[in-house]
């Protein structure tokens, strides 16, 4: 059986980006945006520890991004987060978030 687990990130208040979330050896397969968020889109950063932060680019060089749906769950296909199953993944909001924001990664096992 598959193991699942859920981590979730804080935005604070007048910031743009949250804290590292450890993939433990598992890929990103959801994102739950809490109820408000200041920012309509995120983008990902990863890292192999915290700290040193790239950006996630797709092989055409654009960001990754998503669309935030509020108080919803977005689908990501895990397929293309097999490179990130090690290290730490963290969320960048397009706006400085205007209160603190907690948003939940849904990682699932490979």
């Amino acid at each position: 059986m598959a193991r699942f687990k859920q981590d979730i990130v804080q935005i604070d208040s007048g910031s743009t980006a949250s804290e590292g979330s450890n993939t433990d050896g598992m890929l990103l397969s959801a994102i739950v945006f809490p109820s408000a968020m200041t920012g309509t889109t995120i983008t990902i950063q990863w890292a192999s520890s915290p700290g040193g932060w790239k950006d996630v680019k797709e092989t055409d060089g654009t960001a990754v991004s998503y669309t935030v749906s509020t108080d919803d769950v977005v689908r990501v296909d895990p397929s293309g987060w097999a490179f990130a199953s090690t290290g730490f993944l963290r969320v960048v909001s397009g706006s400085t978030e205007a209160a603190a924001r907690k948003i939940t990664l849904l990682y699932r096992e490979s």
